[in-house]
């Protein structure tokens, strides 16, 4: 079964890494796109949640050394 490897590291050499497998049908064009799509819905909000946090955390250390803020 295929799967794809997702690895997210930062400025810091951090990373996140994540696997999904490919499941269904993946001899056929169809059965591939519906596998990718499923990735999509699977990978992709877990990504933008830790791509939010990480810029959360730089905007809270950049108020802290701002003065006055």
């Amino acid at each position: 079964m295929p799967r794809i490897r997702l690895i997210l590291e930062d400025d810091h050499s951090q990373q996140i890494e994540q696997t999904f497998a490919l499941t269904g049908d993946l001899d056929s064009l169809d059965g591939i796109d519906e596998a990718v799509e499923q990735f999509r819905l699977n990978a992709l909000p877990d990504l933008e949640k830790a791509l939010l946090v990480q810029a959360q955390e730089r905007t809270l250390q950049e108020k802290k050394t701002v003065p006055g803020a």
